[in-house]
């Protein structure tokens, strides 16, 4: 006896399926019209027999015409109609349901094979190496991966194929971070301003161009301090969406051209605004008395989709 309670406690019986409005609609179009038709010829031969009148016979066959048959169709149609309409507005919620949930899998499944090949570079960067530069590329390739992992990570959780790019600016800068700071290093980020919802690919340009920033910032502006500081801060209007990543870092070298000058890092940020988010860039220094942080100051704009 006791086992079947618990066997019952663990695996309750399923509650049953709520019918749909539709199915209810059409359950009332199959029972209202009857209904109505035995409602109105009671009350027309109630009547007749207990209140007796001279009414010629065509009335009484014209009022059973009218209410009993014409009320009873009207309201069949009248119900399958909404019926019809709460039908077809249910098939399309199914289908973008369905979609949806196809979508979140195809994120989440990206997310996973994005992860197992950081992991599996991860690997190959720990393996001992007389080449640094290739090192340090091995592990920029990780931190964009992982970046593009996170992206996808968000776009699942929110469940509507759009993310923050606040909230995905501060992972996206604390993955980089963790990267790149140098045993002993007191880096700290802030991720600042208004919410703006990207779609897939505009929120994963939008995370590798922040990741290349924050990383250029940490290899170049701060890499020698032992103590720093990266804002991000992100404003938009109804149109457009503008960001800065400004650092306390030495800035950049007065003949310093992003253009010519600029690394893989820099060029993979110019060409993701331009091409992905169709903006505009812009990387200068920035001193200001007023502001705790300076140093490198980039700049960049997008339309909002």
């Amino acid at each position: 006896m006791q086992r079947s309670l618990t066997q019952t406690a663990e695996n309750p019986k399923p509650k049953p399926e709520q019918r749909r409005l539709s199915e209810r609609v059409m359950t009332l179009q199959q029972v209202l019209p009857f209904a109505l038709l035995a409602l109105v010829m009671f009350y027309q031969v109630t009547r007749h027999l207990i209140f007796p009148t001279s009414d010629h016979p065509a009335m009484f066959a014209i009022e059973f015409l009218f209410f009993g048959i014409g009320a009873p169709v009207m309201l069949w149609v009248t119900l399958n109609w909404i019926a019809q309409e709460i039908r077809a507005r249910e098939v399309a919620e199914d289908q973008a349901d369905t979609r949806t949930r196809m979508l979140l899998e195809m994120q989440h499944r990206i997310k996973n094979n994005l992860q197992t090949v950081a992991d599996l570079l991860s690997l190959e960067l720990a393996r001992p190496t007389t080449h640094p530069d290739a090192a340090q590329s091995l592990r920029d390739s990780v931190t964009r991966i992982k970046t593009i992992a996170a992206a996808h990570e968000l776009l699942t959780a929110d469940q509507v194929g759009t993310t923050d790019i606040v909230e995905l600016a501060g992972r996206v800068a604390e993955n980089a971070r963790l990267a790149q700071m140098h045993p002993g290093q007191n880096v700290r980020i802030r991720v600042t301003g208004e919410s703006v919802r990207l779609r897939s690919k505009a929120a994963t340009a939008f995370a590798l161009v922040i990741n290349e920033l924050v990383s250029n910032a940490l290899e170049h502006g701060i890499a020698d301090a032992t103590d720093g500081e990266i804002e991000i801060g992100i404003a938009a209007d109804e149109t457009r969406a503008y960001v800065v990543v400004q650092d306390s870092g030495v800035g950049l070298r007065e003949d310093f051209d992003p253009k010519q000058d600029a690394g893989l890092g820099l060029r993979i940020v110019r060409t993701l605004i331009e091409k992905d988010l169709r903006g505009a860039f812009m990387l200068d220094n920035v001193l200001l008395p007023d502001m705790p942080v300076h140093g490198a100051r980039a700049e960049f704009s997008f339309p909002i989709p």
